[in-house]
């Protein structure tokens, strides 16, 4: 690596970093579809005094959590909401969090389960029943679990508890005229009954359920993801120039993030084939590339065989990725498959850093076009090198659309109205 980005990933995350003093003014901001923007009340929208009937939920999620991300931020804030607000809540993950972030749950009054259906069917619903039993639960919510799983329905059913999943996954386009798609409509449809409602995070998402998944429209619901906002924004110079120096980068460089696991739906050779676009025009820029997965070697080859090992930086999974955003001069996400409604965009949004990415699945619920970013098509790298040079090259557009980005999450993605409409949805589920 040549002596002018000697980088340093083992620097952690500076402190101390304040959200922005302004808000953007982007004149005819129009969202497609409208999200509705939420209004908390003192208590996150909740008033107890108005509960007719008390909430028991457990939240869960099938994932291995290892760091604050936003699920389990969002788990987290749900939890604490309802603990405030006279109900009861506990999470249950596939493993146990790391123990300072069991603690964290621990010191809310979070109960925290191990609760994995890798151990068995039986043993799941043996376990899953008990708790339901036990703690009296009225709500049992799903997410990264099969749609209308067997395996959930029996444990959840003949206790007068609701089942509600959450649909937060991304897809790959498939026929659904085939045999496969007889058989998932007939299951679907039969087992429809025992599920309340599916909480799809995009209308794309809520879409494909319909169309994929056979679910009956008045069986969906859209609630769009959020992030914590006081956790993301933008660095100020000084700021950056520190965490620069800290990484081992020239203060002068141009910064561009990506943040997507390393598998090829995630497109993230079509940006290490445009990076080389880009440094032939402008040799001062620098990509990280934060994650981890089975393609990894393979585009660290690429990026080798481009000559660009000093410019393209894999970083691996990192817990610190808000100061990898606070310094970007652009993000990017070049989705091949059907994206769901994806934190990353979110969270560079909040961070006020324009995005480029690819016009794909629920990318442009997040993305306008033009105004809080620009999309390209998929699998286009040259497209994709034009609009990051767009932005790199007119820093007053960058700064009009990160404001227009960081404006839009705060009206529209935050966690709390996130929170705020889900447990509305539960208290419709308990009353009905």
């Amino acid at each position: 690596m040549n002596d002018r980005n000697k980088v340093n990933l083992s620097t952690p995350e500076p402190e101390g970093r304040g959200l922005p003093s302004t808000r953007a003014q982007a004149e005819g901001l129009k969202v497609h579809p409208e999200p509705r923007p939420f209004t908390p009340s003192s208590k996150a929208g909740l008033r107890a005094a108005e509960r007719v009937k008390k909430l028991s939920v457990l939240t869960l999620i099938d994932m291995k959590p290892n760091k604050m991300g936003a699920l389990e931020e969002y788990a987290f804030h749900l939890s604490k909401t309802l603990l405030e607000n006279g109900h009861l809540a506990m999470v249950g993950f596939a493993e146990y969090p790391p123990p300072w972030l069991m603690e964290k749950f621990k010191q809310a009054g979070i109960r925290v389960l191990r609760l994995s259906s890798s151990d068995g069917a039986i043993p799941f619903i043996i376990r899953l029943r008990k708790i339901i039993e036990d703690y009296g639960l009225n709500i049992v919510h799903a997410t990264f679990y099969p749609f209308y799983s067997p395996v959930l329905m029996v444990a959840s059913m003949g206790n007068r508890c609701k089942l509600i999943y959450s649909d937060q996954m991304s897809r790959i386009s498939h026929s659904s005229r085939d045999f496969k798609s007889l058989l998932r409509f007939l299951k679907n449809r039969f087992l429809q009954k025992y599920v309340y409602t599916i909480i799809a995070d995009a209308e794309f998402i809520r879409e494909s359920q319909i169309r994929d998944f056979h679910t009956k429209p008045d069986k969906t619901s859209v609630v769009y993801n959020g992030v914590n906002l006081k956790r993301f924004a933008k660095a100020d110079p000084a700021q950056k120039s520190e965490t620069l120096r800290k990484l081992g980068v020239a203060p002068d460089t141009s910064v561009i993030v990506s943040i997507a696991q390393c598998i090829k739906a995630k497109g993230l050779g079509y940006l290490i084939e445009g990076a080389e676009m880009i440094c032939q025009e402008r040799p001062n820029s620098i990509f990280f590339i934060i994650g981890d997965g089975p393609e990894r070697s393979a585009l660290v080859q690429q990026a080798t065989a481009l000559g660009l090992q000093d410019k393209v930086i894999f970083t691996g999974m990192r817990t610190d990725t808000e100061m990898f955003l606070s310094i970007a001069d652009v993000f990017v996400l070049l989705s091949v498959w059907e994206e769901a409604f994806a934190f990353t965009l979110l969270e560079a949004m909040a961070s006020s850093c324009p995005v480029v990415a690819t016009r794909r699945g629920a990318i442009p619920e997040s993305i306008l076009d033009g105004v809080t970013g620009i999309l390209v098509p998929p699998q286009d790298a040259k497209a994709t090198a034009e609009a990051i040079l767009k932005l790199l090259n007119d820093e007053t557009l960058r700064q009009r659309i990160g404001l227009a980005g960081r404006e839009r999450v705060e009206r529209y993605f935050s966690l709390e109205r996130w929170v705020g409409e889900t447990i509305r949805i539960y208290e419709k589920a308990v009353s009905s």
